[in-house]
């Protein structure tokens, strides 16, 4: 498995005043999945380098972070029509046909598990892209945060499907980070 850290930082400035200054140095490396994302992470590198020398930031840095996330158990099948919801937007279980945000109803509790995370990796609404995954196995759903660490500690989830039954109103599994460093200066 693929090591993940967080790295938090604090300044001193305000966001916009903080956001302009960062823009600069970013601006003509967009973040994608492509080479041009390391050059966008060097640079912001660069930047916060420059302000550990007295302009007030800490850097906080986390190794062996760990994604917050619940589970989630399919005992049989739920009704068409019927509803969750996680980090505010809502999914809806449809017995065939299902587009954004549905998912259909499968054949058995694994085929309608392995659905709903599907509808979830495939959401491209705010607060689930780039936020919230999901995997399935035997009819269970494990939800989990995108961020490693306490980011997604606090992630809400409410269902009210029949024969579903949820772990926790929270991603409250995990969350965790260990191994803490903390460089400041100025703050």
């Amino acid at each position: 498995m693929a090591s993940k850290f967080v790295m938090v930082c604090e300044t001193n400035n305000d966001a916009a005043t903080t956001a302009s200054e960062i823009a600069p140095n970013v601006a003509s490396n967009p973040l994608t999945t492509g080479a041009s994302a390391w050059n966008a992470i060097n640079n912001m590198a660069s930047f916060i380098q420059t302000q550990v020398l007295g302009r007030g930031i800490k850097v906080t840095y986390f190794d062996t972070a760990v994604s917050a996330s619940t589970t989630g158990t399919f005992t049989d099948a739920p009704v068409a029509a019927q509803t969750m919801s996680i980090n505010g937007v809502t999914f809806t279980a449809r017995a065939s046909g299902a587009v954004a945000n549905e998912f259909n109803i499968g054949s058995t509790v694994t085929a309608t598990a392995t659905n709903l995370a599907a509808a979830i990796n495939a959401s491209v609404t705010a607060g689930i892209i780039g936020t919230v995954g999901a995997t399935s196995s035997l009819g269970t759903v494990t939800f989990f945060a995108l961020v490693p660490g306490s980011a997604g500690k606090n992630i809400p989830i409410s269902e009210s499907l029949d024969n579903f039954t949820l772990a926790d109103t929270t991603f409250s599994t995990g969350g965790t980070q260990a191994h803490s460093t903390i460089l400041s200066a100025g703050v």
